[in-house]
């Protein structure tokens, strides 16, 4: 079975729609925050487009997500980025999220590297509660970030945006996690298999990405206009031609003197 929670008038084909209203296209009328009202473990796929983030208790919807999945589920989330002025503002917005928040999700002890952008830690470090038990377990698999308009730029690379993303407000407008849920024993071999997997995504994503593909192709400079130094996100003009310089022992090329003009034949020349 594949559920799409929250999904309004763009349901995603061939799931069943679920929304608190009473809309074309919604299979199951129901407030995510009482619950979801199907059976524990039926279901294969979940996907939340840009629907939790008004949902008042995440955790507790995260918990009924994790009841109904069955073992090794794949759970898509879109959301709006966290720090983004217009998204922290939005009295509508409940709940938050960001490249922090899926340590929350599961017992293994996940720590954000900005390098690899996640990993999972196989020593527990000195001032963690060992004992500490989650009530769910959602691994993420991967995330991914979507910038805003002024940093799909060429000028900047995948560095550049991640430092920018770590340090400034309103780089990031939206992040799309895919998460798996665990009920059995599973191998490392298992999540990196999962982890490379192609799985379907919303389709306001992928409307955004041919807009963001287009807006690109039209705004792309010349090649010759700018280069870009690594580690910078500031571009440079290349450096203006330099003249060539002569080689030592090169005799200098004599110019030659225009030839004088000589008088017109009949004409005087006039006494100094």
């Amino acid at each position: 079975m594949k559920i799409d929670l929250g999904c309004g008038l763009r349901k995603h084909p061939g799931f069943i729609g679920i929304d608190k209203e009473p809309l074309p296209g919604v299979d199951l009328q129901c407030d995510l925050n009482d619950g979801i009202p199907l059976e524990t473990g039926t279901v294969d796929f979940v996907m939340a487009s840009r629907s939790l983030e008004y949902v008042p208790d995440l955790m507790n919807v995260m918990k009924e997500i994790y009841r109904v999945c069955r073992h090794k589920a794949v759970i898509c989330l879109l959301a709006p980025y966290a720090h983004t002025s217009y998204h922290a503002l939005n009295p509508k917005f409940r709940s938050r999220f960001d490249e922090q928040l899926p340590r929350f999700f599961t017992n293994e002890l996940y720590v954000y590297d900005p390098m690899r952008e996640n990993s999972y830690m196989t020593d527990v470090p000195a001032g963690w509660d060992k004992e500490a038990k989650a009530e769910i377990d959602l691994r993420l698999l991967r995330c991914e970030f979507f910038y805003l308009p002024q940093y799909l730029s060429p000028i900047y690379d995948e560095e550049d945006r991640r430092m920018l993303r770590q340090s400034t407000l309103n780089v990031v407008d939206e992040i799309l996690y895919y998460f798996v849920a665990v009920k059995e024993p599973i191998s490392q071999q298992e999540l990196d298999e999962l982890a490379q997997g192609t799985y379907e995504e919303p389709v306001l994503l992928a409307e955004r990405r041919r807009e963001e593909a287009i807006r690109e192709e039209s705004r792309r400079p010349p090649e010759s206009t700018f280069r870009h130094e690594p580690g910078s996100v500031l571009p440079q003009r290349d450096p203006l031609p330099v003249p060539r310089k002569r080689r030592k022992g090169s005799k200098k090329p004599v110019k030659k003197k225009p030839a004088a003009r000589k008088p017109a034949k009949g004409l005087r020349k006039r006494k100094q």
